[in-house]
């Protein structure tokens, strides 16, 4: 082959291709859509699909599954009142679960991820390595009666950092979830108290690492167990 030569792809390479650049032009106008309604969609209440978010693996985004988002909603929404504040810190797909499903004013999303400033004042754009500069900070601090975070890293700083945003956020006698690796049970133990639990939360695509849900406190649903 000349050296100046484009080596062509093969049949099966160019289709798998096209069909993955299809689907993401597919996502984008749908979220384009979402976007540009985005006002009716909130007066209206209307539910919205997870899945015109498309995952961006550079930020370690990997969304729940159905059960999951649920599971945790559920959580929630049993374990607090009507007014109480509520905090999804880079856990959007439970955040989405749990507005599709409840729908409180005071549920906030804190996400590095710029698109979902479509959820307006619920959204707080977060960077776990700046855990405390944060829009609204001062009138948030210890206001959150329940707290859902997952590190969107498995390292002991991304989780210590969170935590430490979470430490800021909780009221006195908030509840805490923390969903993250199995290697991270001792960490979330020493920093917050938080324990392992009889649930293992799922992803829509898998993962390879072990993952768990790590509470500060057990309900009907949620159980501490011994590992």
């Amino acid at each position: 082959m000349d050296s100046e030569e484009t080596p062509a792809l093969s049949a099966d390479t160019l289709a798998i291709l096209q069909s993955f650049l299809s689907e993401k032009q597919e996502q984008d106008e749908r979220f384009a859509k979402l976007q540009e309604n985005a006002d009716e969609v909130f007066k209206n209440n209307q539910k919205i699909d997870m899945s015109v978010f498309q995952e961006d693996w550079q930020l370690s985004q990997f969304w729940y599954d159905d059960k999951t988002a649920e599971f945790l909603a559920d959580r929630v929404y049993e374990n607090t009142e009507s007014n109480d504040h509520v905090a999804f810190i880079s856990s959007p797909t439970a955040f989405v679960a749990f507005r599709n499903k409840y729908d409180r004013e005071n549920a906030f999303v804190f996400e590095f991820d710029e698109r979902f400033d479509i959820f307006k004042h619920q959204f707080v754009h977060y960077d776990f390595n700046k855990p405390l500069e944060f829009a609204r900070a001062q009138s948030f601090e210890h206001k959150f009666k329940f707290i859902i975070a997952d590190p969107p890293f498995l390292n002991k700083d991304c989780l210590s950092q969170t935590l430490e945003t979470v430490k800021f956020l909780a009221a006195p006698d908030a509840k805490i979830m923390i969903d993250t690796g199995a290697v991270m049970k001792d960490l979330a133990r020493e920093l917050i108290g938080a324990r392992i639990t009889n649930f293992n939360p799922a992803h829509k695509g898998g993962l390879s690492n072990e993952f768990r849900c790590y509470s500060t406190f057990e309900d009907n649903q949620l159980t501490w167990i011994t590992e």
